[in-house]
């Protein structure tokens, strides 16, 4: 966001510079308009920087401010995301900021929601990849050994009526949500697809959960079982 404002500000202040040392009407009508919108863009992202450092140090946030980091989680993404190649910045971490911004979000509005009406996501990499019982198709399919946190989950779904499914891709993920209607999602996936996810869901609020990988990515991955429970706490209107 810095990087952002910077560069705006900067375009901003060579417009004006140009547009005051050029006798050429139209050329100067050109720059001032850059100049406008220059100056309007780097105020948009200085007030959206504002409010996410308010968001992370735990500040309410009125609707207004709620809708701006909202609106701006959406616009700015993919830009932040070519800022972090260009200048070979870590996407992990920029993808996990994110992330947090979003469950603060979330949280900040005092969502209330059946259990019922909450789905989980999960990755396949959750299940141990030497098990010979697959679950991406049926949960169920799971002998509860407690060799991996799917047995968790499933006792996380018997205590709150909670939906769970898995999902091998962001195609099958969307398939899943349209077909369950949730009104609250909770999802576990790394930083990149945690990401695009909750950039793909439209008017559905969604917790993102970072799994572990003790083994690397995409293999015997697991997840904080006492999150997943605060979560699905907070959405039916038992958390803090």
């Amino acid at each position: 966001m810095f990087i952002l404002n910077v560069l705006f500000l900067g375009i901003a202040i060579l417009s004006f510079y140009l547009a005051h040392t050029s006798s050429l009407v139209l050329y100067k009508l050109v720059l001032n308009i850059i100049l406008i919108a220059a100056s309007f863009a780097s105020f948009f992202v200085l007030m959206n920087g504002i409010c996410v450092l308010m968001l992370l140090n735990d500040h309410p946030l009125n609707s207004f401010g709620r809708k701006l980091v909202q609106y701006s989680m959406g616009a700015m993404y993919p830009r932040m995301m070519y800022i972090t190649q260009l200048f070979g910045l870590d996407k992990d971490n920029i993808q996990k900021i994110f992330s947090e911004i979003n469950n603060r979000l979330i949280l900040s509005q005092r969502i209330q929601v059946k259990s019922e009406e909450i789905l989980i996501l999960l990755p396949h990499c959750l299940q141990k990849s030497d098990c010979k019982h697959k679950i991406t198709n049926e949960i169920s399919n799971c002998k509860r050994c407690g060799a991996c946190d799917i047995d968790s989950l499933i006792a996380l779904k018997e205590k709150y009526g909670v939906n769970i499914f898995v999902a091998t891709g962001g195609t099958i993920a969307r398939k899943i949500i349209k077909e369950q209607k949730p009104k609250a999602i909770i999802a576990v996936a790394c930083e990149r697809d945690l990401s695009s996810g909750i950039l793909d869901v439209k008017g559905i609020p969604v917790i993102g959960l970072l799994n572990d990988r003790p083994e690397g990515p995409c293999i015997n991955t697991r997840v904080k079982i006492d999150k997943a429970e605060e979560m699905i706490r907070y959405f039916i209107g038992e958390g803090n």
